[in-house]
Order: structure tokens, then sequence, then C-alpha cells
């Protein structure tokens, strides 16, 4: 939860060292959790396809993307002081908000999936069958997302959070040869690669993350646009350095065999356990904060779509009238993991890459609303920034055709 440095005694040289701590918020927590399960995933396959220049250098070529879209959605926050539901009903009906809403219930359903499958899958690497890892990491989300103050689960995942600096030693294990680095760096582009682009660019900002960072400040976590912004350049610095290591231990691991079936078993048999352990043990986080954040995130839009007014301010969406359709959203997204013969990376690979093609779609809306003075006052955006906007939807509509076509 936010603490204002404004409103400290400390004095002012204490207050700039200290700002990067008082920062760490929603916008960390959401990054952090889109750096989910199904998206290191689909980092790890990405890296495996060793175009790891065109790789990086569109993970870098996105960050001022995402920054510009989540710090869109953390103005409007703080502007209109509503449920974002409530201002795309009053620009484009409730038809319009519905439809939106139900199309992106479905698209964080589809991640959900992939984040008990990433999450069952490390338990099962470390020992427990798939049964018993699927029905405890089921049961973990169940419990937390159930609780019902939002500052403190927040708190709670912030927290947990750290585990995906296992990551970072799963990387120093593979030792990899100077012939690895070249594989890894020395091929031209080919046919998938907008595809791989267009699951990198739906994993680097996705549209949930939109009603993320609109009901942090709804929830009352956020209580300065200064220190918002902060927030959320804390964690892409974090999404980003944890997305390079992932794909670079992809990339840096040599061997036969199909990543896209089993990532995890794929990079069990090419590192070695210890590697695959630690990596393990990141994607069970990364999975966990994910499934937590996604729900929640579900649950207020669908609060707000279906019954016109979100919870209460400091108490999550998952209690009351959502809590039965959050239950089964998380009972059926689990249930399909225990489809046999699942190809995890594929799977993964998918997600990522029909949120990014919706995104253009979410941002359009974002973008109509955003410029409304009435709506906005002195925060709405000029014809400068409603220039770069659009052409980020260009992006993205640019990937999506690029991805059918070759």
């Amino acid at each position: 939860m936010y603490l204002d440095s404004t409103k400290t005694n400390r004095p002012p040289h204490k207050r700039k060292t200290m700002w990067w701590v008082l920062a760490i918020g929603p916008g960390v927590l959401g990054l952090a959790a889109d750096n989910d399960a199904g998206g290191m995933l689909s980092y790890l396959v990405t890296g495996a396809a060793h175009h790891l220049l065109w790789f990086l250098g569109a993970l870098i070529g996105m960050v001022p993307i995402t920054y510009t879209i989540q710090e869109l959605a953390l103005r409007v926050a703080v502007a209109t002081q509503k449920p974002y539901s409530q201002l795309l009903r009053s620009k484009f009906g409730s038809m319009g908000a519905t439809v939106n809403g139900t199309i992106l219930h479905l698209l964080n359903a589809l991640i959900l999936v992939t984040e008990f499958l990433g999450m069952t899958a490390a338990l099962k690497l470390v020992g427990l069958p798939w049964g018993v890892g699927l029905f405890l990491s089921w049961a973990l989300v169940l419990g937390v997302t159930s609780y019902r103050h939002y500052p403190g689960l927040e708190r709670l995942l912030l927290v947990l959070a750290i585990f995906n600096f296992a990551f970072i030693p799963a990387l120093f294990y593979i030792h990899p040869t100077p012939h690895a680095w070249l594989t890894a760096m020395g091929q031209g582009i080919s046919s998938p690669v907008f595809f791989l682009l267009l699951s990198l660019a739906g994993n680097a900002i996705a549209p949930w993350m939109i009603y993320w960072q609109q009901n942090a400040v709804w929830s009352g976590s956020v209580t300065s646009l200064n220190l918002g912004r902060k927030d959320i350049r804390i964690g892409i610095l974090a999404q980003v350095s944890m997305a390079i290591i992932v794909m670079m231990i992809g990339a840096l691991t040599l061997t036969s065999g199909n990543p896209l079936q089993n990532p995890l078993t794929w990079l069990a048999h090419a590192a070695g356990p210890t590697v695959s352990q630690l990596f393990a043990l990141g994607i069970f986080d990364a999975g966990f904060l994910a499934a937590c954040t996604i729900s929640l995130s579900s649950a207020w839009m669908l609060s707000e779509v279906l019954h016109g007014t979100p919870p209460p301010k400091a108490v999550t969406p998952t209690g009351g009238r959502s809590r039965w359709i959050h239950m089964l959203t998380l009972t059926i997204t689990a249930g399909v993991v225990l489809w046999p013969h699942l190809a995890v990376g594929s799977i993964a690979l998918w997600a990522q890459a029909l949120g990014a093609l919706w995104m253009p779609v979410s941002l359009a809306m974002l973008i109509v609303v955003a410029r409304d003075i009435h709506l906005m006052g002195p925060l709405a955006i000029l014809r400068g920034r409603q220039r770069w906007l659009w052409s980020i939807v260009g992006v993205f509509v640019v990937l999506a055709v690029g991805s059918f076509l070759f």
C-alpha cells in the first residue's frame, strides 16, 4: 500500500532516498504478475528459438509502450476517481462495456489456465503428483484471493514476489559455452518471429492490467500520481530484467527436443536438476502471483459490469455477489489442466498472443476516455500524446497482421 512521502515528517534528503521504497505498490505487483507462469514459459520458448538479438531489442522497445499505457490508466484513475467500467459505460454504453468485459474475462480465464499449468508442472518437477500439485495450487489461490482486506493482501503478494529472483541463480548455473552464445545471437529472422513478437508484446502489457491499475486507485492503494508513476517505473524495470534473464536461459540452453510440449521437462533434460528446480520455484511464484492478481482484476471488472458498482474501497472483489463467479472461474480453469497431453508451451504462447490481439481495442477505448476533458479535467491528454498512443495501437495491429501473413 502506498505511503505518500509528502505527508511524512522526514527531512527532504531522506525522503528523496526512500522514494523507491515508498513507491512500491500495485504497479510493481501488476507488472510482476504480468511476468506470469505462462509469460515466463513463453519467454523460455522464445529464447529457445535462438533469435535472441531480435527479441531482446523488441523487449527493450516495449518498455516505453508498457509505461505509456500503464501511466495512462493511472492518469485516468486519478483524474476520475471512478471504476473503469463505469467510465466505459458512459462513453460506449452498457452493451459496449459488457462486451468488452466478457471478452476480457474469457482472455483472463485462458491466462489462468497457463498459471495453473505452470504451477502444477513446477510442483511435479519437484516430486508432487500432477493431481496433488494442481489441487494444492487451486486451494492456495482460492484461499489467498478470498481474503477480504485488499491492502493486506497486496502487501502479502508483494512479499511473495521476492521468489521471482530464483530465475537469477538459475541463469548462472547454466555455464554456457562460447558455441551457445554464438548460436543464441547468430540467428536471423524467420517466419515464426512475428507470432513470437506478438506473444512477447502481449506479455509485456496485457488488457487486464488497465483494470488492475484503475482499481488500485479505487481501492485506496494509490494516493499520489507522482508515486504511482514511480511505482510503474520500478515494476517495468523488474519486469524487463526478469524477462531478459528467462529468455537468456532458453537461448543458452542447447539441446534437442521440443520445448513447446513441456518447457520445464525440456529444461530439466538440458540443464540439469539444479537449474530446473530453481526455475520451477520461479515459475510457481510467477504463476501464483498472476493467478491471484488476474483473478482479482477479473472479479473487480465483473462486479462493475454485472452489478454496476464495485465493492467498497479497500475490500477485495471476491466476496459478496462475485464470490461464486470467482470460485467457478478458478475451478474451471484449474480443471482444464487435468486434460491429458496439453502442450504447455504452445498454450502459453497463444494466451499471450490473444491478449495482444485485443490490446488495440482496449487501448483505443482508454484513449477515448482519457481525451475527454469533461471526465479528465486538466489531466486530459493532448493531441501530441494522442498521436503517440494511436501509433502504439498501430504497432499491435502490425504485429497481429504480420503473425497471420508470415
